[in-house]
């Protein structure tokens, strides 16, 4: 039997809250929570046995624990809108709150999916899940979603999370300040018992292709050089080359969105100068 798509977040109790959350979607099933591991259309899967199934349980709620897939999802074009009908001019009827964008990442991701959280005016919260599947490196992946609503009252705000086999994924549409505190995070964990190692590229999305060069559809490239701290983070970019101005300044925009493992000496995260070339080809 298909579920229905909107789901009322249940009241499960699933370990200590971090700051800032890092998130898993369960269902409870039995009286136990089991995580999300995948999508099939609106319904969530389940391990059992070590095989994904349908989930048999409607009662879900998103729990916070284990860690952030260090992969960053750029969400652009977004476009957020609800409708609805009138029936005798006066009763509402067909309520549907509408999601779309496209997704695009650096790195192949398997069995995404996406959950929306609807928090309405009543206080009431809802949420819906939708497979995206299988996203390939630097291709977007356009998703649009039609949630019908049966909640009596009007969405007052929407988080978007996604996830990739049961981890959440960064993605450039969290709160500010969010993903910031959870890299400072891993990057400690990944260092603190390290001697001496060389930079590494931790977490960064993909860049996007200038808009101004749409219509003429020209593929390029750029430079960027930059210091990276010794939490990983990104300082003073500038262009060292460019085959166009357009590709230099989508290729500063990313590069202030990546992170990485710093350069450690004797134990100690040091600062260094990088650089690192963006390929850029125009969208078909």
């Amino acid at each position: 039997m298909r579920l229905p798509p909107l789901y009322l977040v249940a009241g499960l109790a699933l370990g200590t809250p971090r700051a800032p959350a890092q998130h898993f979607l369960a269902v409870e099933e039995d009286g136990k929570p089991i995580v999300v591991v995948a999508a099939h259309g609106t319904e969530p899967m389940v391990l059992v046995g070590g095989k994904p199934q349908i989930a048999r349980g409607n009662r879900f709620m998103l729990g916070d624990g284990g860690e952030y897939l260090p992969c960053e999802v750029a969400v652009r074009n977004i476009d957020v809108k609800t409708s609805s009908a009138l029936l005798n001019g006066l009763d509402e009827i067909n309520r549907e709150f509408h999601f779309r964008c496209d997704l695009e990442t650096g790195f192949p991701l398997a069995n995404v999916f996406l959950v929306i959280l609807l928090r309405f005016d009543t206080g009431e919260k809802a949420l819906f899940l939708d497979e995206v599947g299988q996203l390939a490196p630097r291709k977007p992946h356009s998703i649009s979603v039609t949630v019908p609503m049966w909640v009596n009252s009007n969405p007052g705000r929407y988080e978007l999370y996604l996830f990739s086999g049961g981890r959440e994924l960064f993605h450039t549409q969290m709160a500010p300040g969010s993903m910031d505190i959870a890299l400072n995070r891993m990057v400690r964990e990944r260092i603190k018992d390290v001697e001496n190692a060389p930079v590494r590229p931790f977490v960064g999305p993909a860049p996007e292709y200038p808009k101004a060069l749409y219509k003429k559809g020209v593929d390029g490239s750029a430079t960027v050089a930059f210091t990276i701290g010794p939490n990983g983070a990104v300082f003073n970019p500038s262009v060292s080359e460019a085959s166009r101005p357009e590709f230099g300044e989508a290729a500063m925009a990313v590069i202030r969105q990546w992170r990485f493992l710093p350069e450690v000496k004797g134990g100690v995260p040091v600062s260094t100068k990088a650089m690192m070339p963006f390929e850029f080809t125009a969208p078909k």
